[in-house]
């Protein structure tokens, strides 16, 4: 029993140690943006380095994103393979990016419905206005959240778990709840189960960093396009023909996940990755 609490407590430090490092480098470069920012303005008179707070607000989350990568890599968090781009097959890579964005779909026509409040709704918006905002969001926060929670922190569990579903609900659930926005918790933490999923039958962190770029993209190509307003009353107003369209998906994306699974091999005891072996 002493060991068991001795392992739990070393689990649960380590998923505290990661999330403690992600908020000292969004704290630490939001800071240091806002004090860069207004050193420029003292010297110059008045004219800063960033032209909004929008603009600084992007620098410091591509910043923070960038450290925090390092940072995972360097220390050994997480460890990436020379032949990561060969890891998997490109039909896996298709299927796989199929499986994410059909419950994707899904998953924000159903949190339209519950309509929970989405307090970052604006910030969104504004953040997609902006070139370094747009990468951030796009590209740099789903490399660094795959790499931190999959690859460091459900890779951690699922090593010393002896159900591998324990390593990716916790993993889901806290990638849930570190959006904090009430709207993101539920849908990160389902979507993150998928991830998880994918990532301990692939055995590769390829597969779900590009199924979370596609994911990120296709929502702030969205928001650029139609706004979150025009997505809204598609999925809100349209209950009748989304419905069976929704069934309809579902329908396929079943048996897709079933097809993935059996295409690849038998999973390892201990669970590794395919750079480990």
């Amino acid at each position: 029993m002493t060991e068991e609490r001795e392992s739990l407590g070393k689990r649960a430090w380590f998923v505290a140690k990661v999330l403690l490092w992600y908020f000292f480098y969004q704290v630490a470069c939001t800071y240091g943006i806002y004090a860069l920012n207004g050193c420029a303005k003292w010297i110059m008179g008045g004219t800063g380095i960033f032209p909004s707070e929008n603009a600084m607000l992007a620098a410091s989350l591509f910043l923070s994103a960038l450290l925090m990568m390092w940072h995972l890599v360097t220390f050994g968090y997480v460890k990436i393979s020379k032949n990561i781009f060969t890891e998997v097959s490109p039909s896996i890579l298709v299927k796989t990016a199929a499986l994410i964005f059909g419950s994707m779909y899904v998953l924000n026509v159903a949190m339209e419905w519950v309509a929970l409040p989405d307090l970052m709704e604006d910030t969104f918006m504004e953040m997609a206005d902006e070139p370094l905002g747009v990468v951030s969001m796009a590209l740099l926060a789903p490399i660094v959240e795959e790499l931190m929670f999959r690859g460091a922190i459900q890779g951690y569990l699922m090593r010393r778990c002896s159900n591998a579903w324990t390593g990716i609900i916790v993993t889901a659930l806290v990638f849930g709840a570190i959006h904090m926005n009430p709207q993101q918790v539920a849908y990160a933490a389902l979507l993150g189960i998928i991830f998880g999923w994918i990532y301990y039958r692939t055995r590769s962190l390829l597969t779900v960093i590009a199924g979370h770029v596609l994911n990120n993209s296709v929502a702030v190509v969205s928001m650029k396009i139609w706004g979150t307003e025009d997505i809204e009353a598609v999925t809100v107003d349209d209950k009748m023909v989304m419905i069976p369209i929704l069934l309809l998906i579902v329908a396929v994306l079943v048996p897709l996940a079933a097809n993935i699974n059996r295409a690849l091999p038998a999973v390892p005891r201990p669970w590794r990755e395919r750079s480990e072996d």
